[in-house]
């Protein structure tokens, strides 16, 4: 992934951001730098991440943002001066969105990315939701829609942080109902 820090960026943030840029990107996931929210920490940066699968029509794609955070102030509640910040939600069928155990997919597909990825963390917090939508009145015409989304933070213990970009992409491919990309499917 192209990764553009900023110039004012501190050398230790920088060399844990670096191995960033030689993280294999998943076909089906397209990673994109933004600007990191204002005000949210001394130093960070943002990633915008795009499920751009063939399978998927543009209204039917999963998307997600990373923010990579560093604040020496050690702010409260992060118990660390690194936190990482995730938003995910992807379209789901309506059965799967009505069925209450989908609630907690999303935080144990999270948990199992970072541990697979190898990436360390301790103060993890989030919340996942299902969300069930119907038309009314002139949109009655729209058919339900489900989605399910989670947001997440937790403390990165890592001096590699792209392990935790890595279990991301991983998490945004498992709601957005996409294989892993480890494994490969024969035909029967």
């Amino acid at each position: 992934m192209k990764l553009e820090l900023p110039k004012e960026i501190s050398e230790e943030f920088g060399q844990r951001l670096a191995p960033i840029a030689s993280l294999a990107e998943r076909s089906e996931i397209h990673l994109t730098q933004i600007a990191a929210p204002k005000g949210i920490a001394q130093e960070a940066i943002a990633v915008s991440a795009e499920v751009i699968h063939a399978d998927h029509s543009d209204a039917d794609r999963g998307i997600g943002r990373l923010v990579i955070c560093r604040d020496t102030s050690y702010p409260e509640g992060w118990n660390s001066e690194y936190r990482i910040i995730l938003y995910a939600k992807s379209p789901v069928d309506i059965d799967m969105g009505k069925d209450a155990v989908v609630d907690e997919l999303p935080w144990n597909w999270l948990m199992d990315s970072l541990e697979q990825k190898s990436a360390n963390f301790h103060s993890e917090a989030g919340t996942t939701t299902r969300i069930l939508s119907t038309g009314h009145g002139s949109l009655t015409s729209q058919s339900q829609h489900a989605e399910i989304e989670i947001r997440a933070s937790w403390a990165p213990e890592d001096e590699d942080l792209s392990k935790h970009l890595d279990a991301f992409q991983q998490l945004l491919a498992l709601i957005s109902g996409l294989p892993p990309a480890d494994v490969t499917v024969v035909p029967v």
